[in-house]
């Protein structure tokens, strides 16, 4: 994976991460907490792919 597409993983991540967690506080929602979850897994993905590397 080459390291824009890592750094654009991680920071969408990050952004989903984010608006999930503020909806779950807003609405008390469990599809939000669900997708803040699902992002966390996502995040652990992005930041475990070495760039450049042929993950």
């Amino acid at each position: 994976m080459s390291p824009t597409a890592r750094n654009t993983g991680i920071v969408l991540t990050l952004g989903m991460l984010v608006f999930s967690s503020w909806m779950y506080l807003q609405t008390g929602d469990w599809v939000a907490l669900v997708f803040a979850v699902a992002s966390l897994g996502y995040g652990v993905f992005f930041f475990s792919v070495t760039p450049g590397g042929r993950d």
